[in-house]
């Protein structure tokens, strides 16, 4: 029961959390008619959001200390749920700013206090499928955001979606469990991969992993728009983003569940999964219908399904340090969860998308070479971890070489 109790508010709450920022993404089109604003504010107004939660995320490690994990989580869906109540009521942009910055702070302390949540509620054998799930909720609020437009926006307008989306976020803090029912689960001995607290490697990992938030944010944020510009209609556009973003949401627990089953360098599959989506991102640039409908599937299936798997793998290389060390992390996720959206924006205003993508997709390149850099400033602390992946590497190399000998 700890297990699943944990794993669920870690993935509900981060639904939540997240789901104004998208909402305003997807549902751009309606929002700009009604009151008034362009590509350009639209990038500040999701930036806003992220650029809050990276700011809140640095502090969640000291706010778990000091109150605890459950609270944290709570507060987080309690904040999301009040910030769609004030956007329902918005008649300008700047109540709108107001509301994504009251949203992107729970998100920010909710993000790290939820990774804590797995870390010491969740057996050890399945908290990569817990941060996989975890993880896939960002994609499952873009898929909610994006149905929206044909289900509810378009027949009922945009207030009727953040009015249903408003309900949900109180539904979902007050199922939030009580902390004794969610128990200590974890284990308590640390793994080969644990290592010392050192804050330089995180920041480098911090700053790749802002790279590719940046790139797979913008993708959030403006696909909807991309499509519609290169005349896909609206609520097509809606239905592409919503079946993409299930995609990812699927890629994003099924690696979780690799992680669970198969030891290997997963920070090395982060980078490769981010080089993989600057490649989608070039095709969203192109302009060809089916390219962009290609281009989005196979963005959220690589360039934006990371996250679960960047999570698992500090977490397990910071054995009761979750929140201290993914506060970091993700810290610097919001940074670059803002700051692409904000950019993209302000390249388009000045250029054209088909610019902006291909901006974005070397950007998601460079993201992984950066991840790189951090996972081996890591390793210098982790000789355990080295050592059992030459092991591992020489033990595959002997039964290769004994299969030809057995014929």
């Amino acid at each position: 029961m700890g297990s699943a109790a944990a794993a669920t508010a870690a993935v509900t709450v981060t639904t939540v959390g997240v789901l104004p920022a998208y909402l305003v993404g997807v549902l751009s089109v309606q929002l700009s008619a009604d009151l008034g604003f362009g590509p350009s504010l639209l990038g500040v107004l999701v930036a806003s959001f992220f650029a809050t939660s990276a700011v809140s995320a640095f502090t969640a490690g000291a706010l778990v200390r000091r109150v605890g994990t459950v609270a944290v989580v709570r507060l987080s869906a309690g904040l999301a749920a009040a910030s769609l109540v004030v956007a329902l009521l918005a008649r300008d942009v700047a109540v709108l700013v107001g509301a994504l910055v009251v949203a992107g702070w729970g998100n920010g302390i909710g993000q790290p206090a939820s990774n804590d949540l797995i870390a010491r509620a969740v057996s050890m054998p399945r908290q990569g499928l817990a941060y996989g799930l975890k993880q896939a909720a960002i994609p499952l609020a873009t898929l909610l955001a994006g149905a929206a437009i044909p289900l509810v926006a378009i027949p009922l307008g945009w207030r009727a979606a953040f009015a249903i989306a408003a309900g949900l976020t109180v539904v979902v803090l007050l199922s939030v469990p009580s902390a004794s029912r969610l128990g200590t689960r974890a284990a308590s001995q640390p793994t080969e991969a644990a290592g010392p607290f050192r804050r330089a490697p995180l920041f480098v990992l911090a700053a790749g992993l802002a790279l590719g938030a940046g790139t797979g944010n913008a993708m959030g944020s403006f696909l909807v728009v991309t499509a519609v510009d290169a005349g896909i209609a609206p609520s097509t556009a809606g239905v592409l983003a919503a079946v993409a973003s299930a995609g990812g949401a699927a890629m994003r627990v099924v690696m979780g569940w690799l992680a669970d089953r198969v030891r290997t360098r997963w920070l090395l599959v982060v980078a490769a999964q981010m080089a993989l989506g600057g490649m989608a991102y070039a095709l969203l640039g192109t302009g060809v219908e089916a390219l962009i409908a290609a281009g989005a599937v196979l963005g959220y299936c690589t360039g934006w399904a990371w996250a679960g798997l960047s999570t698992f793998a500090i977490t397990r290389m910071h054995h009761g340090m979750a929140a201290q060390a993914t506060s970091i992390t993700q810290g610097g996720m919001g940074l670059g969860a803002a700051a692409g959206p904000l950019l993209f924006g302000a390249v388009v205003a000045a250029t054209s998308y088909a610019t902006a993508w291909y901006g974005t997709a070397a950007f998601a390149v460079l993201a992984g070479v950066v991840i790189v850099i951090g996972r081996r400033m890591l390793m210098r602390d982790r000789p355990a971890l080295v050592e059992a992946h030459r092991a591992r590497r020489a033990g595959r190399t002997r039964r290769r070489r004994r299969v030809p000998a057995a014929r």
